[in-house]
């Protein structure tokens, strides 16, 4: 029986973590995948195993049986069935469901409640032991060392694993059958009718869902060419129709990474033409590297149309995957490095004209890619004349554009003299806007721009519409630094109006319009 109690604590363990690891993905097509979200997740969790050890306690001392603790098994696997349930429900419910309170109300039930319960079972564990073996002093050590193993492998398994290959709802299914698996066969064995037949019920239920093979939406206006998740968040390429032409998408999250116009073959979104017309300064066969892939259209379009010689560096490879089989419709075969842009700048040894920051991940922008000292390094690599184009989120004012004012006096700090270009020209608001930054230590040419975004019929030139930089003071901004990584964090009010209005777009209109599910 030890050994087996043994065991028991050790797949709680696991299971604490495999929740807990994929709480966060769960949320992120309606809340996004930011530092925060994670924050709260392992805020809710901790609580959560906190209220389970004192309940636990308490238990103690009314019950301590195996049956008891079997029963607090079936009980977790009931609340994760029904969190399942709400957790794939959404894909047939109103539009109108996908919010924030439905989302955290899908938690409840996935983490908060079941963390509870398997906190408790970690000192009925121990009382059992001690009952088996007599009072030790160390029985708890031992409980929580074999807790936390498991804790540990399981952590591995979901991250690694699970969440890749098999997506976020049917790794919440494998830990259902974890949890179930056990009181079934203790139920079966004590002849105990009813709960073997509810219990036998749900690893029925839960085997069947987790074999299924989902059907990805195809229809005359809308067709889901990629549907994956992983431990970066959920990824999708879907083509659909838009003011009668057909584009193609990218989201990470639900956000919108890359859109395509397939009937043009071209960027549907203005900030890549904009990029483009801004490389466009320096010669056919300069040197370009592209920091944040995304579809890979601004390094294709660039090496395309300009004939320069481009690089492209991505942190995640499955991105790489979707761009090339996706994205290149240009057949530009960009080389691509999957690697972090940070370290990939600080271990290059080469010398580039024209670089690109394009590092979004959804709505969020990372604090290490943006510092102080992450522009030292690429001031490094950059040739004399050389040029910095940054594309960020279009706020500039108030609260939400806290985090780009912070990024022009990041780049002042290290010496650049800064520019900011309006993608909108000047005719849409913040929130559907980008701006471009265009950081140097020499004025660019803009007059030797062969490449112009055509607007009302007219060439719409960089170098003519150029923005006046917002007053940038010490009570309105701050210098980002690898010692002070702030930037996700004063950029949260900026992603938060993005991400609603991706909600709306994006999200809910496909959802409503295409039937396009938020879990496979």
């Amino acid at each position: 029986m030890r050994s087996k109690l043994i065991l028991l604590a050790l797949i709680e363990g696991g299971l604490v973590m495999l929740l807990e690891t994929a709480s966060p993905i769960i949320v992120a097509p309606v809340l996004g995948h930011s530092v925060l979200i994670w924050a709260t997740m392992l805020s809710l969790s901790v609580g959560s195993l906190a209220i389970g050890y004192f309940l636990g306690a308490w238990f103690t001392k009314k019950e301590r049986s195996y049956s008891f603790l079997m029963r607090l098994f079936f009980l977790n696997s009931i609340l994760l069935l029904f969190g399942w349930s709400l957790l794939y429900v959404q894909n047939y419910l109103s539009a109108e469901l996908v919010n924030a309170f439905y989302s955290f109300f899908v938690v409840l039930f996935v983490l908060i409640l079941p963390l509870i319960i398997f906190g408790s079972t970690t000192p009925v564990i121990v009382a059992l032991v001690n009952g088996e073996t007599g009072s030790d002093s160390s029985t708890a050590g031992s409980v929580f060392s074999f807790s936390t193993i498991g804790g540990i492998l399981f952590s591995l398994l979901t991250g690694y694993f699970l969440i890749d290959n098999i997506g976020v709802s049917a790794t919440i299914l494998v830990g259902l059958l974890l949890s179930v698996v056990f009181p079934f066969v203790y139920f079966l064995k004590e002849k105990k009718r009813l709960q073997t037949v509810s219990s036998g019920l749900v690893v029925i239920v839960a085997l069947v869902f987790l074999v299924r093979k989902p059907d990805l939406v195809v229809t005359e206006t809308f067709e889901t060419k990629h549907f994956s998740e992983g431990i970066t968040g959920q990824l999708i390429v879907a083509d659909f129709i838009e003011n009668k032409q057909k584009n193609r998408i990218l989201l990470i999250n639900r956000m919108g990474q890359t859109k395509l116009n397939l009937e043009m073959n071209y960027s549907s979104w203005p900030y890549v033409n904009y990029v483009t017309s801004a490389a466009s300064i320096y010669p056919a066969g300069s040197k370009t590297l592209v920091l944040g892939l995304g579809g890979g259209i601004v390094s294709n379009q660039i090496k395309h149309y300009l004939g320069h010689d481009v690089e492209a560096v991505e942190l995640d490879e499955r991105i790489v995957a979707l761009s090339q089989e996706y994205f290149d419709n240009l057949n530009a075969n960009v080389r691509v490095t999957a690697d972090d842009a940070r370290r990939f700048v600080k271990k290059s040894d080469k010398k580039y004209d024209f670089i690109v920051l394009d590092i979004f991940n959804g709505e969020i922008m990372p604090s290490h890619g943006l510092s102080k000292e992450a522009f030292e390094d690429i001031e490094k690599i950059l040739k004399p004349g050389g040029l910095i184009t940054i594309n960020f989120n279009g706020f500039i004012d108030g609260k939400e554009g806290t985090a780009g004012r912070s990024l022009i006096r990041t780049l002042k700090e290290v010496g650049f003299e800064v520019s900011l270009f309006d993608c909108g020209a000047g005719v849409q608001k913040e929130d559907e806007r980008n701006l471009l930054y265009f950081a140097y230590k020499t004025t660019p040419s803009w007059q030797n721009a062969k490449v112009h975004t055509m607007i009302d019929g007219k060439e719409y030139k960089i170098g003519e519409h150029l923005m006046s930089n917002p007053k940038v003071t010490d009570n309105n901004s701050f210098v980002v630094t690898d010692d002070r990584p702030i930037m996700e964090y004063i950029n949260r009010f900026a992603a938060a109006s993005w991400r609603k209005a991706y909600l709306e777009g994006y999200t809910k209109k496909f959802r409503k319009e295409h039937k396009l599910p938020l879990v496979l």
